[in-house]
């Protein structure tokens, strides 16, 4: 069997149509049950936990029923997952877990030597592997969480605190895209820059806060290279370039950009990890403690699929567009302006050095005219761009 196949039939299925499933679920505190599909329409807000019956879909929104109440919610604030906590990073797992797998990485290790493949074949371990920098992975979850600074109340993500145990998809999905992020990093290195990547890490978790993927702790790293790009892994990791970064003008500019990514990954556009036998099979290497990861060769295949879509050839035009919108959707939500993603992007339009950005996203003149519409849609209240406080940090890109 291909492993193309594999992936496709195995590991993720595409979320056409998120009425698909009889229920939705609350999630974030923003959520409210509109009277048409658009943000600044009117409405009852809704609470984290609530479950909605879909109806039918326009956009980012779908048309929902909740007892004998009609109206309309965004997809960005309610998911098919139920409520659950907040996964952790960067902690040692509890010893029950360490040992299972460790079992699990000897038993295929034995596997492995029994069948005559060779050490690469086996595994791709830790940091000094040829394919994953989980080295510096590490340091980024090892970085503590940073709050906010941009001025906006914290007491409704407060509200929204879960205490169900974490969901098996949502593990799933944060141990592949885990896996995914190691493999960038060592195609581009991490910029180690505690004070650069803890403001990053606070405006992003800013933003990712109103979304509903709250039972993901969200992490946002700088990769040091002058190419123009920022790029989802599944389960919530981030990455933006330095060059990107210094074509952002304020930070309502980088609220656009991040939410965008942080759109993909709401949205589910990498799609959902299905929890089947085969899958687990693989995903067992995957199940190591910090410090000591190890990626079987057919995970690594897999892997290699999900990078050629994510970081070559790109995603479909479709859910680039559908980014664009949640990205000025989920920074106005947070408090800043609905305007940071297209200013961005009428910069990088005249940019020499985003050719890579340009060949994986729909061609930016378009992009821009479509913002126009949707910033028009979103009820801002006129809040300012933040420029001060980016600025400060700019400069660390250039010492």
């Amino acid at each position: 069997m291909k492993f193309s196949v594999l992936y496709l039939s195995l590991i993720w299925f595409t979320f056409s149509t998120i009425h698909a499933k009889s229920i939705l679920y609350v999630q974030s505190p923003k959520a409210k049950l509109l009277k048409e599909p658009q943000l600044s329409s009117d409405g009852p807000t809704l609470k984290p936990g609530e479950t909605l019956n879909p109806m039918s879909e326009q956009g980012l929104f779908v048309q929902v029923r909740m007892d004998d109440k009609t109206g309309w919610v965004s997809k960005l604030f309610v998911s098919q997952l139920p409520p659950s906590s907040q996964i952790k990073l960067g902690v040692t797992s509890n010893s029950t877990e360490t040992i299972v797998a460790r079992q699990r990485a000897s038993d295929f290790t034995k596997t492995a030597a029994a069948r005559g493949l060779s050490e690469t074949e086996k595994m791709r371990v830790r940091g000094g592997a040829e394919l994953y920098d989980f080295e510096a992975l590490r340091w980024l979850e090892s970085l503590p969480s940073e709050g906010s600074e941009s001025g906006t109340s914290k007491a409704e993500n407060q509200e929204s605190s879960f205490t169900g145990r974490v969901s098996e998809d949502t593990k799933t999905e944060v141990k592949m895209g885990r896996a995914l992020a190691a493999r960038l990093l060592k195609k581009y290195p991490l910029m180690k820059d505690a004070a650069l990547t803890g403001y990053l890490n606070s405006v992003g978790n800013q933003v990712a806060s109103i979304s509903s993927r709250r039972d993901l702790s969200f992490k946002f790293g700088v990769l040091d290279t002058e190419e123009e790009n920022a790029l989802a892994c599944p389960g919530g990791f981030i990455f933006i370039t330095k060059g990107t970064l210094k074509k952002i003008q304020s930070e309502s500019e980088l609220a656009g950009v991040l939410g965008h990514e942080i759109g993909h990954i709401t949205l589910f556009h990498s799609g959902k990890f299905v929890g089947s036998n085969v899958f687990l099979d693989i995903l067992a290497s995957l199940l190591s403690p910090a410090g000591g990861e190890t990626i079987s060769a057919a995970a690594s295949a897999v892997l290699d699929e999900m990078e050629t879509q994510l970081f070559e050839t790109g995603r479909d035009e479709k859910v680039e567009w559908e980014a664009d919108e949640a990205g000025v959707s989920l920074a106005a939500g947070a408090g800043y302006g609905s305007q940071g993603l297209g200013n961005f992007l009428t910069t990088l339009a005249k940019s020499k050095n985003a050719d890579h950005l340009k060949k994986t996203h729909p061609d930016t003149s378009e992009r821009i005219a479509k913002l126009i519409r949707i910033e028009a849609s979103v009820d801002t209240k006129g809040i300012p761009l933040v420029k001060q406080r980016w600025n400060r940090y700019k400069d660390l890109l250039n010492p």
